[in-house]
């Protein structure tokens, strides 16, 4: 375990504790032994990849789906809308097939730092669903015919869960999210134990100072060392150099204003801490992968399309 976690970001490095971890791997066992549903534990970090879970997308229509780059980005979309409405309870969307999918949040105090993701099946009764308007979708999208009959296929495939019993399931799951919580706040103190307290406390800092002028200087004077070994010292503890720890941690503030369909990219650019919008828009795409003006354009889509399918 150590050597897989040692070198990566402390967020990182907690999210794999979690998945690895005795507890979850027997409960996930159990869960999709006892209900056929699969269990997959996402980190609310999209800058992090899930692990050691096998494939998220557990249900043939949504495995197909999403070999292909318009399936993909229409399945990120609602999967971007679900995650978005979890804060503190269980949320669950039906997407424009009629599959339904939950998540629950695992949270340390305030913060979510993961979510337990379930469903991918059915819950209307058979003769309550059509396929017709699913391929129109899909049709749109630029899916041909040879595609739609595999997709047809998959889809009549999927399983069905009555209602009631589905809802009684998340019932259990949200139970056990509070029990993963408990296990998180344990890794979570554990993991600041096992840090230098001049780099715990400069953490604090730094998170209670985003908004503002950080530099080296004014960080290693708060903890009360030289600059020199303050440097030294927070690299080998979390493998990132002061700049980077404090540019993550901006940038994952940016993320969630930007849902905000009113927020401007230059206004949150420097409510955050950045100096300029050059600086803002290379830090964005280095940790998120896409530029703050695409990361916004896809949350106010995923918003629209919720809105459209919910009239």
């Amino acid at each position: 375990m150590e050597s897989r976690t040692a070198a990566i970001d402390p967020d990182e490095r907690i999210y794999l504790k979690l998945v690895d971890s005795p507890f979850y791997q027997t409960y996930r066992r159990a869960f999709t032994n006892a209900t056929g549903l699969n269990l997959v534990l996402i980190p609310a970090d999209e800058e992090i990849e899930i692990s050691g879970q096998g494939d998220r997308f557990s249900n043939a229509f949504c495995s197909a789906l999403n070999r292909s780059e318009e399936g993909c980005r229409r399945c990120a979309l609602e999967h971007r809308c679900l995650a978005v409405e979890v804060n503190e309870r269980a949320e669950t969307r039906t997407c424009f097939a009629g599959l339904r999918e939950t998540m629950i949040p695992v949270r340390a105090g305030n913060r979510t730092v993961a979510l337990l993701s379930t469903g991918q099946i059915f819950t209307k009764a058979a003769g309550k669903r059509s396929f017709a308007a699913v391929s129109s979708q899909l049709a749109r999208l630029g899916f041909g015919a040879e595609q739609l009959r595999e997709l047809e296929a998959a889809w009549r495939s999927t399983p069905e869960l009555g209602l009631e019993q589905y809802e009684g399931t998340v019932t259990l799951l949200a139970a056990f999210a509070i029990q993963l919580s408990d296990l998180l706040n344990r890794l979570l103190t554990e993991e600041a134990n096992s840090e230098p307290q001049i780099v715990v406390k400069a953490k604090r800092f730094v998170n209670a100072h985003l908004e503002e002028k950080l530099s080296l200087d004014s960080v290693s004077s708060h903890v009360g060392v030289s600059p020199f070994y303050f440097c030294k010292l927070f690299k080998q503890a979390t493998d990132m150099t002061l700049t980077e720890y404090v540019n993550r941690r901006r940038v994952e503030w940016a993320k969630r204003k930007l849902i905000n369909p009113n927020a401007r990219v230059t206004e949150v650019a420097f409510d955050v801490g950045f100096q300029s919008v050059s600086q803002f828009n290379r830090s964005f795409l280095k940790y998120v992968g896409v530029s703050p003006t695409r990361f916004r354009g896809s949350s106010e889509e995923a918003e629209r399309l919720s809105q459209a399918e919910a009239a």
